[in-house]
């Protein structure tokens, strides 16, 4: 299933997400849960992943 999303949304999308992943890590609330989603979300991303041997 492809289900990336337009590279402006996901950067949006990405942003708030980390914002409420940081607040969801301070209070330990649903820490699975919240690493799960994380896992998620860059999933989707639009960008071509690197791989460990490609020079920056």
């Amino acid at each position: 299933m492809d289900n990336r999303i337009p590279a402006l949304q996901y950067v949006l999308f990405a942003e708030t997400f980390q914002k409420f992943a940081a607040l969801a890590r301070q209070y330990h609330f649903y820490e699975d849960e919240v690493a799960r989603m994380e896992d998620s979300v860059f999933k989707m991303s639009p960008y071509p992943k690197r791989r460990k041997d490609d020079k920056a």
